[in-house]
């Protein structure tokens, strides 16, 4: 898959009928959870505490959908490291769905988090400009909506917005990935917003070496690189970073 497809997905319509949203976001948990996502984000973020030696972080997680991705990432790093963490998405659908992901967990003594693990979420449009500041910015499965000058806008944003590290969980445009996603989203889920939207955020999606190039256009250079299943990367940006870029098998 040499070549881009960026088609406008059925969720990212501002029109889409609420109910359909919601069944959507219900069936991309499911799909998180399988691709272990949060257990990624995690293992990253516990890795910049231990570097930078801090005990507390804040962190923003932008285009955050239904919250299950802040919620399982606060999960695993409680007991760790305290972490307050923000969800931003401009869906007003999405933020609702996201308090309620959010208190139905906190009701249920198996899955509620310590209180050194806070999360809220809100509604805000990730360009409109704000004084705020955290330490970690990261996004999941956000960066392909984008044409590849909003992308850019959307690297600077978090570079501005973080005062560590800047981290991008994202797929690979690959036929594989192709192929894992039209499946999978079929066993995983009901939702026909799902099943157009997940093959075709692989044909959206941008390769390791276009997503590298994306972030040296914000300015952030240089990044890392690590790829993880199933058919992801992970791209990291420091504010102090050293290393020149590296892309890691």
């Amino acid at each position: 898959m040499k070549s881009r497809v960026l088609v406008p997905e059925l969720m990212d319509d501002p029109s889409i009928d609420p109910n359909e949203h919601r069944r959507a976001l219900r069936g991309l948990r499911r799909v998180n959870a399988i691709c272990q996502t949060g257990q990624q984000l995690a293992n990253e973020i516990l890795k910049i505490a231990s570097e930078r030696k801090r005990d507390s972080l804040s962190v923003l997680d932008l285009g955050c959908g239904s919250g299950d991705i802040a919620t399982d990432v606060g999960r695993r790093l409680a007991g760790k490291v305290q972490c307050d963490i923000s969800g931003w998405d401009i869906s007003p659908t999405a933020i609702g769905y996201a308090h309620e992901f959010w208190s139905a967990q906190q009701e249920q003594p198996r899955y509620a988090l310590p209180s050194s693990i806070k999360i809220k979420f809100h509604q805000v449009d990730v360009f409109e400009p704000t004084p705020e500041k955290f330490d970690i910015v990261y996004c999941c499965l956000f960066l392909h909506h984008f044409s590849e000058s909003q992308a850019v806008q959307l690297l600077q944003r978090m570079k501005g917005l973080a005062s560590i590290s800047v981290l991008v969980d994202d797929l690979q445009r690959t036929r594989l990935g192709w192929g894992l996603a039209a499946v999978g989203v079929h066993l995983l889920s009901r939702s026909p917003v799902v099943h157009f939207d997940g093959p075709q955020s692989v044909r959206a999606a941008f390769s390791v070496k276009e997503a590298i190039a994306l972030a040296a256009q914000a300015g952030m250079k240089p990044s890392t690189v690590r790829k993880h299943w199933p058919e992801r990367f992970l791209l990291r940006w420091d504010t102090n970073s050293i290393n020149k870029n590296v892309e890691r098998q």
